[in-house]
C-alpha cells in the first residue's frame, strides 16, 4: 500500500484540508518513539507534493495533516491551487512547507559540552546546518522538541541543537513549573466532595471534568467543560509514556464512550473526582477495573 493507508478531505474556507493516515505497518512509522517517527516523515515532502498533484489537481488544498492512528504527527500548510504535472516547472506548483512540530517553551541557559556542535534550522538532522558552536559556549535556550533544544544565538537567530551536547543550568522550565502547580493544586483539593455539574469551590465541589478544568484554569490553561471534549485537546500520549500532569480518560460503562477523566500523578496513580457520594481522591489505575476501561490520554502542557 505504500506510505499511507487512507485519506479524506475536509471542507475548509475557500478549499479543503487533506488528512492522510500514515501506514503504521511500514517500519519507519511503527516506531513507538514519536521523535523518530517525526524525523522519518520529513522525507515525505516530495511524495506528498506528488500525491496532491496527482489526485487533487482541480481543487484547492489548504493544508495536509499527517495522522498515525488518532495522533497528529505533523501539519503541512499549502498555498494556491494544484494544477500542474510533475514534469512541469510552473510557478503555480505547490511546494510543501517543512513539517511543524509541537514544542515546549523554556527560559534558561546552556553550556556546550561537545568540541564542536552543529546548530540546525529545525529539530532533526534532516535540517540544514546554520551555525557552529564550540565547547564552553553558553547560549540562551528558549524551547525543546523531542531530543532537541531550541536556542537563540547572540545575533538574534534561532536554531536547534541536540540535547546530548548542551548542559542546561539548573532552572525549572516554565512547562515543568506549570505541571508542578497542577499536581500541587489538585492534591490540595483532596477530600472535596463530588458535585454533579460542579466546576468550582463555589459550587461546593466538582464532577470529574469540572475538577480537571478548574485545576488547569488556575495555571492558565483552558480546557473544555466535558470529558469527551477534553479528550480532543492537547496531544495523544501512549499509556506506556504517561507523565505527571497528563489527562487520562475512561469509559466507566465499558462501552468505549469517554465518560470520565482524571489527572495522572505518576507511579500508576491518578487524582480525580469519581462519583456522587465520593470525594476528590487518588486512585491506583493499574487495577483490572481501570485498565479495562482505559480509552486514551492527552498531554495538555
Amino acid at each position: 500500500m505504500g506510505w499511507y493507508k487512507e485519506y479524506k478531505l475536509v471542507e475548509d474556507k475557500m478549499g479543503y484540508n487533506l488528512i492522510i493516515y500514515l501506514n503504521n505497518e511500514k517500519a519507519e512509522f511503527s516506531n513507538e518513539i514519536i521523535e523518530d517517527v517525526k524525523e522519518n516523515i520529513l522525507t515525505l515532502n516530495d511524495e506528498i507534493n506528488k500525491f496532491v498533484e496527482d489526485k487533487f489537481s482541480d481543487i484547492k488544498i489548504n493544508s495536509v495533516k499527517l495522522m498515525l492512528g488518532a495522533m497528529v504527527i505533523g501539519t503541512i500548510p499549502f498555498a494556491g491551487h494544484v494544477k500542474v504535472h510533475a514534469e512541469t516547472n510552473s510557478p503555480n506548483q505547490v511546494q510543501a512547507a517543512p513539517v511543524s512540530f509541537e514544542s515546549n517553551r523554556l527560559d534558561t541557559v546552556g553550556t556546550v559540552t561537545a568540541s564542536k556542535l552543529n546548530v540546525r534550522s529545525g529539530p532533526s538532522t534532516s535540517y540544514s546546518i546554520m551555525h557552529l558552536l564550540w565547547q564552553g559556549n553558553r547560549v540562551k535556550v528558549i524551547g525543546e522538541s523531542g531530543n532537541w533544544y531550541q536556542i537563540r544565538l547572540s545575533d538574534g537567530r534561532t536554531g536547534w541543537v541536540s540535547k546530548s551536547y548542551l548542559k542546561l543550568d539548573v532552572i525549572i522550565s516554565s512547562r515543568q513549573e506549570k505541571i508542578n502547580k497542577v499536581i500541587s493544586l489538585s492534591k490540595s483539593l483532596l477530600g472535596t466532595p463530588y458535585v454533579w455539574g460542579g466546576s468550582s469551590l463555589q459550587d461546593g465541589g466538582f464532577d470529574c471534568s469540572g475538577f480537571t478544568q478548574y485545576v488547569f484554569k488556575n495555571v492558565g490553561v483552558s480546557l473544555n467543560r466535558v470529558s469527551y471534549e477534553q479528550a480532543n485537546q492537547g496531544i495523544a500520549v501512549a499509556r506506556q509514556n504517561l507523565e505527571p500532569g497528563d489527562l487520562v480518560f475512561y469509559s466507566l460503562a465499558g462501552d468505549g464512550r469517554i465518560s470520565h477523566v482524571g489527572i495522572y500523578l505518576g507511579d500508576g496513580k491518578m487524582i480525580h473526582s469519581p462519583k456522587t457520594g465520593d470525594v476528590v481522591k487518588i486512585t491506583d489505575i493499574t487495577t483490572t477495573f481501570w485498565e479495562s476501561r482505559y480509552i486514551t490520554a492527552r498531554r495538555i502542557i
